[in-house]
C-alpha cells in the first residue's frame, strides 16, 4: 500500500486510471479518500468475486465515490462462449494520464484494489519508465474502451439490502450519471458486449 500511496502522492493531478483484476468496497472506498480531486476511471476483471461482504461505512463511501460524474468504473471479462474461452481483466495498473491524453507516470505490478492486496500481501508494485509506461498505458485506454459501465452494478452492491428494493438504479438516475460522466470526461463508455479477446 505505502508503494501505491507514495506514486499517488508523487502525482497528485491528473486522471487517475486503474485496472484491476479485483476490487471490493474497502478497496473503493480506499481510492475515494485519495482521488478527491482528481478524475477516476477503474476497470475492474471480476466483480462476481469480493465485492459482497463489506462494512456499511465502505459501502457507502464506495457509493458516494462511484457517483461522481467524474468517476467510471468499469468491467473487462470475457466468457467461456468466445472462441478464446473465458478471460479477465487481471493486470494491476495505477496510471496518470496528462491533459494531452499522455501518461505522466504507470505503476505496475501485482496489488489488486482490495484491502488484502492494499495492506495485507506481499506485493510487488514499480514504476514503468519510457517505452514501458507508453505500452502499459495503451494497454488501459484499449481495456476501458472494450470494457462496459458497471456503475449501476456496483451501486445495487453497495446500497443497504433494506434500501436496496426490487431492482437496480432508477433509469433516469442511471441516464443522468452517464450523460454527466460523457460531459465531465469527454468520452464514450461502450455499452455493447465488446469482441473476443484475440
Amino acid at each position: 500500500m505505502s508503494r501505491i500511496e507514495r506514486f499517488l502522492a508523487d502525482h497528485p493531478a491528473g486522471h487517475l486510471h486503474v485496472v484491476t483484476g479485483y476490487t471490493s468496497m474497502a478497496g473503493l472506498a480506499w481510492l475515494a479518500r485519495r482521488a478527491v480531486k482528481r478524475p477516476v476511471t477503474v476497470v475492474v476483471g471480476d466483480l462476481r468475486t469480493g465485492m459482497d461482504n463489506f462494512e456499511a461505512s465502505d459501502a457507502a463511501e464506495a457509493a458516494e465515490f462511484i457517483s461522481r460524474p467524474d468517476v467510471r468504473i468499469l468491467n473487462w471479462y470475457r466468457t467461456d462462449k468466445n472462441k478464446n474461452g473465458a478471460a479477465i481483466a487481471h493486470s494491476k495498473v495505477f496510471a496518470v494520464e496528462g491533459p494531452e491524453g499522455k501518461p505522466i507516470a504507470v505503476l505496475a505490478g501485482s496489488a489488486n484494489l482490495t484491502m488484502t492486496g492494499l495492506s495485507a500481501n506481499v506485493e510487488t508494485m514499480v514504476e514503468a519508465v519510457e517505452e514501458d509506461r507508453e505500452a502499459a498505458f495503451k494497454q488501459v485506454v484499449w481495456l476501458e474502451r472494450q470494457a462496459w459501465d458497471a456503475t449501476d452494478r456496483v451501486m445495487e452492491k453497495a446500497r443497504p439490502k433494506e434500501a436496496a428494493g426490487a431492482g437496480c438504479m432508477p433509469a433516469f438516475v442511471s441516464a443522468a450519471l452517464a450523460l454527466a460522466r460523457y460531459a465531465v470526461l469527454g468520452r464514450h463508455t461502450p455499452t455493447a458486449i465488446p469482441k473476443p479477446l484475440r
